[in-house]
């Protein structure tokens, strides 16, 4: 017991403070996927398949574009490297594929996921 005690104290002194700097309202109402890059927030809607970016300090979609997603998909994750954004998505079966767009929003390719 003394151990979680001490354990806990010592998580609670070295873990730093996190204060929220902004909130905003997301552009849509099923965000599946959020990702940092370019200075900016990105988000993908799971049922639109939409993908926007957004300045973290007002809000502002700065930019949007469409997935080539087929309707039977649907949009589940996102990440942003190396000026790409990266878009998961899944049949709610064994199937999933992972999109590969640029900033301004030109496909670039996908990989295959199969297995879920």
């Amino acid at each position: 017991m003394r151990i979680a005690i001490i354990l806990t104290i010592i998580l609670f002194v070295i873990a730093p403070a996190k204060t929220i700097v902004q909130t905003f309202d997301s552009p849509t109402g099923d965000i599946s996927g959020l990702g940092w890059g370019d200075g900016n927030l990105w988000a993908t809607d799971a049922s639109t398949k939409q993908v926007y970016k957004i300045d973290p300090g007002s809000g502002n979609v700065l930019n949007s574009f469409t997935t080539l997603i087929t309707a039977a998909y649907e949009a589940t994750g996102l990440a942003v490297e190396n000026d790409i954004v990266y878009i998961a998505a899944w049949n709610n079966t064994t199937n999933a594929y992972v999109y590969k767009y640029s900033y301004s929003g030109t496909y670039i390719g996908y990989a295959s996921m199969c297995g879920g």
